[in-house]
């Protein structure tokens, strides 16, 4: 019974990491060269950066300010 919890955590951890990189990935190449050129402003400018964005936005509950300044609840 343990295992087969586990067994499904894993898959869905997997399909989640899965969907915030694909996430990541298309918001990175579409929003790298934006107007903004400051890295403060553009969290998609680098890939790093746009997974961790994604992330954000995906699992935890966020304020998006002023162009991606993000403020956790």
């Amino acid at each position: 019974m343990i295992m087969n919890t586990a067994d499904k955590v894993v898959a869905f951890l997997i399909l989640f990491g899965l969907i915030i990189l694909a996430f990541a990935h298309s918001l990175h190449l579409l929003l790298r060269f934006e107007i903004f050129q400051d890295t403060g402003v553009n969290m998609f400018k680098q890939f790093g950066s746009a997974i961790l964005a994604a992330y954000y936005m995906m699992g935890i509950q966020l304020l998006f300010q002023n162009g991606f300044q993000m403020k956790i609840l």
